[in-house]
């Protein structure tokens, strides 16, 4: 960022959304700057809103994000870092998109999008995670993919077949999530990053609200005739 382009610390690009991570900001994740669970994992074919051109489109390929605070809404953006004075917690060692970003010109930002990125894989790697933790994000991603899911859903109205299955999927998430925290005794709050956001809140990309009934199983309720991309 040069001297003539300031930040005024208003805190509207922090709302917007936490930056996504890069391979230069692997130093942040080794020295424990940022850890798991500030992070969220956006996976690919998931639906996001695309701040360049305030659109909501499928995403290509997975990000990760630095995740929004600790029990905010589903629909809720904000970077966690992002203090009640407009400032940010980690400002001295803010990631490669935030010191990229100044909102009166994005071009520096722009031109960062899609290149160099870490993803999952690459992270656990970093961290030297056990093998184990790595095949079981894989695990899930070959069970929970979005490819799989937008083919579902765009049956749903007319295949009883297909209902179901897309239930067992949300089901199947939510109980991975639970048996890696208790078996795996991994902490919860780093599920997002491991696992992406829960089916049971990305289903409404479909038009599909998942509600929980009072015996635990999962019914899905069509909310609105969503748009899908194969």
């Amino acid at each position: 960022m040069s001297d003539n382009n300031q930040c005024r610390q208003c805190g509207t690009c922090c709302r917007k959304g936490g930056p996504a991570l890069h391979q230069e900001d692997a130093s942040l994740l080794t020295e424990g700057v940022i850890q798991l669970q500030d992070l969220c994992t956006f996976r690919a074919g998931e639906l996001v809103r695309d701040t360049s051109n305030e659109s909501v489109v499928p995403l290509p390929e997975e990000i990760v994000k630095i995740a929004a605070p600790a029990g905010a809404r589903p629909d809720e953006w904000t970077c966690r870092f992002l203090m009640e004075n407009n400032k940010c917690f980690i400002h001295d060692k803010h990631p490669a998109e935030c010191r990229a970003l100044f909102c009166d010109d994005p071009k520096a930002l722009l031109s960062m999008h899609g290149k160099e990125r870490l993803d999952r894989k690459a992270i656990l790697e970093l961290l030297h995670a056990p093998q184990w933790l790595i095949d079981t994000v894989e695990a899930h991603e070959a069970r929970c993919n979005y490819a799989a899911l937008i083919e579902l859903a765009s049956h749903l109205e007319e295949q009883e077949e297909a209902r179901r299955a897309l239930v067992e999927v949300v089901e199947y998430d939510r109980a991975f999530r639970d048996l890696v925290a208790e078996k795996g005794n991994v902490n919860r709050e780093m599920m997002n990053f491991l696992f992406g956001r829960p089916l049971m809140q990305t289903v409404i990309m479909f038009g599909i609200d998942a509600r929980t009934n009072a015996d635990g199983s999962v019914t899905l309720v069509q909310t609105t005739k969503a748009t899908l991309k194969r």
